[in-house]
Parts: structure tokens; sequence; C-alpha cells
């Protein structure tokens, strides 16, 4: 008795039952290269939170964390997957935008950054500094504090987004004062 080939979601390749990549994100099945390209251009998302962290990568279709699985404090931020956002600036340009998936959450700050500073970006270099010291929990977290970072049309530059639940918001605004860290320096940082 033969399989019935199954068509992929993505690009309508038939597949066998045992060749093809099922998304737990949007409960559709997929080849192996549709998945790839998926996860090719990657969005990222840290949570930490006490000196610890985890991150998920995450497509359109697909999401893993770094055992391959799909957390569940990842699905908890949404009720239902619908794909990242892209929200375009002119006809070639544009980026990722996804916060607006997520439920229950407050933009802290938002904007880009860049790995490669020089005079005129060098407050991109100081929110990076941060950003690691919060990953590694040299400056501690009393709450959960998720940073998003998603693809640009720039090479160079990726899409930053702080943020924290809803019911933390005031602690967190507080708790950046009194680090000195406060909400408007890491909005200036990112701008």
């Amino acid at each position: 008795m033969s399989e019935t080939p199954t068509k992929c979601s993505g690009c309508d390749e038939q597949l066998q039952e045992d060749f093809q990549s099922y998304s737990d994100l949007v409960n559709k099945t997929f080849c192996d290269g549709c998945r790839e390209t998926d996860l090719e251009y990657a969005s990222q998302l840290v949570v930490v939170h006490g000196g610890e962290k985890q991150k998920v990568t995450f497509g359109d279709q697909f999401a893993l964390d770094d055992d391959g699985e799909v957390p569940s404090w990842f699905t908890d931020l949404f009720d239902k997957w619908d794909g990242r956002n892209y929200q375009k600036t002119d006809g070639w340009r544009g980026y990722y935008d996804s916060i607006k998936q997520f439920k229950g959450v407050t933009e802290i700050a938002g904007g880009w950054t860049t790995g490669w500073a020089d005079e005129t970006t060098q407050r991109k270099a100081t929110f990076n500094a941060w950003g690691e010291e919060v990953a590694e929990g040299t400056i501690p977290t009393p709450y959960e504090i998720y940073f998003l970072a998603e693809p640009t049309s720039n090479a160079f530059s990726i899409a930053v987004t702080v943020f924290c639940k809803d019911k933390d918001k005031e602690n967190v605004i507080q708790w950046l004062d009194e680090s000195g860290y406060p909400q408007s320096k890491l909005k200036e940082w990112l701008s």
C-alpha cells in the first residue's frame, strides 16, 4: 500500500508523508525547503528575567528554540499566529514589526540598531552594550523583559523592540529609572 502524497502549503510541491515539515504556528504542512526559507530571514525574540534568558527564532510559519521546539512562553503571547508584520517604507525598503502579533504587552522602546557603529551612530553601540548586560544577567531584571530583533531591508541594521507585559509596565519603567537606564534613554538609543 503506497502513501498518499501531500501538497506543501507553501509551494504546492507533492510530498510523501515522511518528507514534510509541519508548522506548529499555522497548523499546515510544508516541505523542508519552504521551512528552511521561512527561517532563513527569521526574527528572534529573547526574554530575560532574573539572570536567565530564553530565545526563539521565528518566521511566518515556523518557530523554534535552541532545542528545536516551539516554547510555550512564545505561543502564550498570541491567540492566533498570522505571520510577521512587514512595514514598507518605500517600494524597495522596509522592516519587520511583529510586536502587533503579541497580546498583553507594552512597548518600552523601539527602533533600530547596528553592529557597525560610527561617530553618528554611537548610541547604537551604547544600546547594544546595555542589551548584552541585561541578557548576560550583569544587570539583573526583576521582571520579564523582551527583546525582539527583526530583519530590515538594510543589511547593516536590525529592527529592535524592547517590551514587557502590560501588567509589569509601571514596575519596569520604575526599575529602568532606578537602574540608570530610563525609558527615554532607550528610545533615544534606538532612534
